[in-house]
């Protein structure tokens, strides 16, 4: 299965957790409409994490999906007010000129067939 892996270490701007913490709430509160714009993405697998490290907070996010590309593309120029909303809150509490995405040197599943 040909899939793009990735992992997402986004640093939330000082001061504005408290946007982070309702971001992730928001995301919780509204999963099964966030899961079906899931498909639209080809994306298979999001997961989001949340790490306090000296006072610095720090929202991982773990994407499994047939294509990066195609998927942030398609998400970020989408229509649907869940995906709005999704980016409103990350450019409101994240430094986008910081953190870290790492792809996967090796990744192993026993998904075949599964989709």
């Amino acid at each position: 299965m040909n899939m793009d892996v990735q992992l997402y270490r986004l640093e939330v701007v000082k001061g504005k957790e408290s946007i982070a913490e309702e971001w992730l709430a928001y995301l919780e509160a509204n999963k099964e409409k966030a899961e079906k714009t899931l498909e639209n993405e080809k994306v298979y697998f999001e997961a989001y994490f949340k790490e306090v490290i000296e006072n610095q907070m720090y929202i991982y996010l773990f994407l499994m999906c047939k294509d990066y590309e195609f998927a942030n593309n398609t998400a970020l120029n989408s229509s649907n007010e869940l995906d709005k909303k999704h980016f409103e809150y990350m450019k409101a509490c994240i430094d986008l000129n910081k953190g870290n995405i790492l792809s996967s040197e090796i990744f192993m599943d026993n998904l075949k067939g599964k989709f």
